[in-house]
Order: structure tokens, then sequence, then C-alpha cells
């Protein structure tokens, strides 16, 4: 069970490694638990698979386990055939040559399939008693017990609440939106550096969308329906951030000196302070407050350069709809 943030230290919220690390101990000592009750012949191989698959998000633990049990299942219907040939006394390097070298070249081409390999080696090379055909089998329960063990602790124990990451990542993106502009309006920069600036800020809202993605996964209910602002925040950010290269682009060619005004920085503020407030706790936020800071924005219709009124209407039109996703669904504009 997820357990409340008020139960713990606050500091364990924002210490990364401390979280990874009762997760970590969390799915080792349930896959003992569980390979004990099942009486699993050899529960090391579910043990070492908790600890490579659980990770520090869901959705790089749904990745990992994905690729551990696709190998495996890979390299255990492989593993059939140098059995079956031993078995027909073929010499145990041929037999084990004869399948290796289409996994190894498998795994050269899909590196996530490598541990079909190891599953070949294991069932292979390191022969039980009784029927050998159990080996491959009991790789793929191990293996599916460390998997699902892991999933399971991913999605109840201390998961890393990828909604706070996205907001904090969102405030980070619009502040460098904010310097984008600003070093346009001050014209001290080169255009490479704009475009450095820019990249800077594309990479931020790659964080943002990688949370956005992490939160889909989080609960079965769809996240447009539980948390439509959320859901929304990474198309809002990135017509934001495309509109800002083509606004500084304008003030550099157009030598339009400053024409941002108060208003229009000051609605950038107001959705940094609301995005921080929304990586803190999950706050609604007054309509009228919002409204308010749209009333502000000003026109920009009586610059007398065209090509400046075009791109910051299109700049304000984008700032709105912004304004209107985190000011609440209430609000009218």
């Amino acid at each position: 069970m997820q357990i409340p943030s008020s139960c713990y230290p606050s500091y364990w919220l924002r210490n990364q490694t401390l979280r990874q690390a009762i997760r970590l101990i969390v799915s080792v000592a349930l896959c003992c638990l569980v390979t004990q009750v099942t009486h699993l012949q050899e529960p090391a191989w579910a043990l070492i698979t908790s600890v490579i698959v659980t990770q520090s998000s869901i959705t790089e633990t749904m990745s990992s386990g994905r690729y551990q049990l696709v190998g495996t299942l890979i390299g255990a219907c492989a593993s059939v055939v140098p059995i079956t040939l031993m078995l027909l006394h073929w010499p145990l390097w041929l037999s084990f040559s004869i399948t290796f070298v289409p996994l190894a070249i498998l795994a050269s081409w899909r590196p996530n399939t490598r541990m079909a390999v190891v599953t070949l080696m294991i069932a292979t090379l390191f022969p039980i008693e009784g029927d050998p055909y159990l080996r491959p089998v009991e790789r793929v329960l191990a293996i599916l017990f460390g998997v699902s063990v892991s999933m399971f602790v991913s999605y109840m124990v201390l998961h890393e609440q990828a909604r706070r990451d996205a907001f904090r990542n969102a405030a980070e993106t619009v502040r460098k939106i904010v310097g984008i502009l600003s070093h346009a309006k001050r014209h001290d920069l080169a255009w490479s550096e704009f475009q450095d600036l820019n990249d800077d800020c594309a990479a931020v809202l790659r964080k943002v969308q990688t949370a956005v993605e992490e939160a889909r996964r989080e609960r079965w209910v769809p996240l447009e329906e539980r948390d439509p602002m959320l859901a929304s925040l990474p198309t809002a950010l990135r017509q934001l951030q495309m509109d800002t290269i083509v606004v500084a682009r304008a003030i550099i060619l157009r030598q339009a000196g400053d024409i941002l005004k108060p208003q229009t920085m000051a609605s950038f503020d107001w959705i940094i302070a609301r995005c921080e407030a929304e990586a803190v706790s999950r706050k609604a936020t007054k309509p009228d407050i919002a409204a308010e800071i749209i009333a502000a924005l000003p026109a920009e219709s009586d610059h007398p350069d065209e090509v400046v009124r075009f791109v910051l209407a299109i700049l304000r039109k984008d700032l709105i709809t912004l304004i209107h996703q985190l000011g609440g669904d209430d609000l009218s504009v």
C-alpha cells in the first residue's frame, strides 16, 4: 500500500537514493518469501531478477521486466534443441553451439534479448538431476516471480510521484523560456547561443513528457480523466517553447526592442508559481485569479510591425491556453 506522505519524514520524498534502497530491500524480501512458499528449486535467480528489474520508476521497471521475461522465454524455448540433441548423444559443445550462434546474432541485433543467451547457458551447461527439460521451465518461473514482485513493489512502495516531477520540471521549463525572452529583449547573445538555450529548454521539457508518461502508468484510470491538467501539460509547454524561439527570432531580426510588456512577463511568473505549487501538493486555484492574469495580458495590436504583432498574438494565445489549463476547468475566457 502506498504510504501517505504524512507518515514518514519529508526528506524521504526528496531522497531518491533512500527511496530506491527501500524498494530494493522490500523487493528482495518479498521475492524470497514467494520462492520459499512456492518451493522453487533455485530461488537465487528470482532474487537476482528482482534486483535487476526494480528501477526508480514504473516505466523503467516495466521496460526492464519485459526485456528480462522475453529474453528468458526465447532462451528457454531455444534450449529445448540442445537438450534434445544431447539426449540423442550429440556432443555437449556441438549441441550448445548450434543454438548459441543464432542467439548470439539475435542478441547483437537486439541487445534487449541478451537474457536469451544467459538462459541457454544455464539450461544447457549446468544440468540438474531428473528431467533435463525442467531446467528451462524453472528458469522461466524464477524470472516470472522476480519480475512480478518487482512490478508490485514499483507500484505500491514509495513510487516516485511522477506528478510532482512533471510540475517541477514544468516550472524549470518556463524559467528557461523567460531566460530566452529576456536575452532577446537585451540583444546580448548570438543566435547560436539562443539555439543552445532552446536545446536546454527542450531537454527539460522532455523530462516533463517522461514524467507524464510515468504518471499514465501509475493508475488504471486514464490520465485525461483523473488529472486533465497534468495530461495537457507537455503539449501546452511544447507550444509555448516553439512560440518563444519564434518571438526571440522576430525581436532580433526586426530590432523590435522591448516589446514584451510587464503584464506578459508577469503571466510567466504566475505559471512558474502555479507549477511549483502543484509540485508540492495538488491544490485548487481560484478561477478569478487566473482570469485576472489573462485579462491583464496586452493585446499587442498597437505595434507598427506586422510580423511582431503576428508572433506576439500567437504567444498570447498559447499563454492564455496554458493559464486556462492551470487555472481550473471552470475558468471562462
